[in-house]
């Protein structure tokens, strides 16, 4: 017998939640961050094999003259993941000692979280270009 109601909790149902979104971003970031690292070592492996690999050097200077802008995209979309992740981290930690649970407290350290991390990725690309 099938019944037509919707599951429980449905999500059509709820708002969405600063809390919530905060912390499937934080999952996300960390997520981002796992591929960052893997691909990292992946390429600096590669790169370790064979140095006198004139094709290795021929597709790096292509990809890198050609595609900038997406190397310099992802540098600082991981850059922004880092400072969110590392600034949610703090929060989290701080939560753990007992401080800021109350929930007008858990908002208002989001909202501070985010400029946080807003400002350490502005500040750290600006020092990046100007360096």
């Amino acid at each position: 017998m099938k019944i037509n109601r919707p599951l429980s909790p449905h999500l059509t149902i709820y708002k969405p939640q600063l809390t919530s979104t905060l912390s499937i971003f934080h999952r996300i970031s960390g997520a981002f961050l796992a591929i960052m690292v893997f691909f990292s070592i992946l390429f600096l492996k590669i790169g370790d094999l064979n140095l006198t690999f004139y094709y290795l050097y021929r597709y790096a200077f292509f990809f890198t003259f050609y595609f900038y802008w997406l190397i310099l995209s992802v540098v600082n979309f991981s850059l922004l993941a880092l400072c969110y992740h590392m600034s949610n981290g703090i929060r989290h930690l701080l939560w753990d000692l007992g401080f800021f649970l109350e929930l007008s407290k858990v908002y208002t350290s989001g909202i501070i979280m985010l400029f946080c991390a807003a400002f350490l990725a502005v500040s750290n690309i600006i020092r990046f270009y100007f360096s």
